[in-house]
């Protein structure tokens, strides 16, 4: 008979709670080796939360729910230093920073769990001091009781007294109810690492964890030409950044394919960007434009400078997540600088037409490890 709920975290002890940890450790084990399977459930292939469903199911007849974000809201949030075998650790491994991936703890900051990628797949035992997973680690959650057999630091499975787990329970509900104020994200308090915001990554991941994709697509116009004052059309752009997120700034590399209507030519500009957060960029680089330039609104010819070639800022609005992506609206301030054809500077009216341009469009972005399900 399945139990579901936390039905079965009122009705048991303490005795009974270990035996029901050493029963879904050792139904764990037994899987270890078999493949990882994106939204299986045994008894063959697993994913990480079809692992945990079906131990629970197989080992002590508990229904959990099968997600696991769902995992996450069902069980209660408990400090690190009450984690003990048979509990859940969650972990952050998606570019949104949300709850992404699920284990059963078994000791000795030891988990089991079921990955679909990285040098071992499938079920397999790791450690949550690892490199990699001590930078996604987010949260150690409770589902039955505690049997009195937290660990502390890195020491092995200690049986507690009574006494002292009755001092302890008071901790704990006072602890949990914090934890639960945080449920929407920011969850587990210290525990929580991983990006604060999609162009900053503070965890301690690999390399690929820090890299980030950004596609623009824009449409260019400008205020003015040399002769009138009104709105001109000045062309379509498009752009592809690879970004490396760092904790506070993070630098990118871009290529820019430019159709300068404004000038009649085609322009690819190379763009070495400076992120602040999702909203700013910086950027500057050279300019490489092809086929003869002239002034927006007249006949006079120009020339495109390759460095200095183009600078400019980049805003963006509040983002729309769908999973990994973030979509935003873009605004670009951006100046191309121009000569005359003998290299000779041209005046500050006919240069500003020429160079001065807005770029209003969307920016796509994405982390690499969106690639990395679990």
């Amino acid at each position: 008979m399945l139990v579901p709920g936390r039905c079965i975290a009122q009705s048991i002890s303490e005795a009974e709670s270990r035996v029901y940890r050493e029963k879904l450790i050792s139904e764990a084990k037994k899987h270890v080796g078999a493949p990882y399977v994106r939204g299986a459930v045994g008894p063959d292939a697993f994913d990480c939360s079809g692992l945990i469903y079906t131990v629970a199911h197989d080992s002590i007849a508990r229904q959990l729910p099968r997600t696991v974000k769902a995992m996450y809201s069902h069980v209660r949030i408990v400090p690190d230093d009450q984690k003990e075998p048979g509990d859940l650790v969650f972990f952050r491994t998606t570019g949104d920073g949300s709850i992404s991936h699920v284990g059963l703890y078994i000791g000795n900051n030891q988990f089991i769990s079921a990955l679909s990628d990285g040098p071992n797949t499938g079920v397999i035992v790791s450690s949550i001091k690892e490199g990699y997973w001590r930078g996604k680690y987010a949260a150690c959650g409770k589902f039955l009781p505690s049997a009195g057999l937290e660990e502390h630091g890195s020491s092995s499975v200690n049986a507690k007294k009574s006494n002292n787990n009755e001092k302890k329970k008071s901790g704990e509900k006072t602890a949990s109810a914090k934890k639960k104020e945080n449920a929407s994200g920011s969850n587990a308090g210290t525990a929580r690492t991983g990006q604060d915001s999609f162009m900053t990554y503070n965890g301690d991941g690999s390399f690929a964890d820090h890299i980030a994709f950004a596609g623009y697509a824009t449409t260019d116009w400008s205020l003015f030409t040399e002769k009138k004052f009104m709105v001109n059309f000045r062309g379509l752009s498009s752009e592809a950044d690879i970004i490396y997120r760092g904790r506070i700034l993070s630098p990118g590399l871009g290529l820019l394919l430019r159709w300068n209507y404004g000038v009649g030519a085609f322009q690819m500009p190379v763009i070495f960007s400076l992120y602040a957060g999702e909203y700013f960029r910086a950027y500057a680089g050279p300019l490489f434009s092809f086929g003869d330039c002239t002034t927006p609104g007249s006949a006079d010819s120009i020339k495109a400078s390759v460095f200095p070639g183009v600078i400019g800022v980049t805003f963006a609005a509040p983002s729309f997540t769908k999973g990994d992506l973030k979509v935003q609206l873009v605004q670009d301030i951006c100046y191309s600088v121009y000569n005359n054809p003998s290299n000779s500077a041209l005046s500050a009216l006919k240069s500003a037409s020429a160079g001065l341009e807005f770029c209003t469009g969307v920016r796509i972005a994405f982390p690499m490890s969106m690639f990395r399900k679990n």
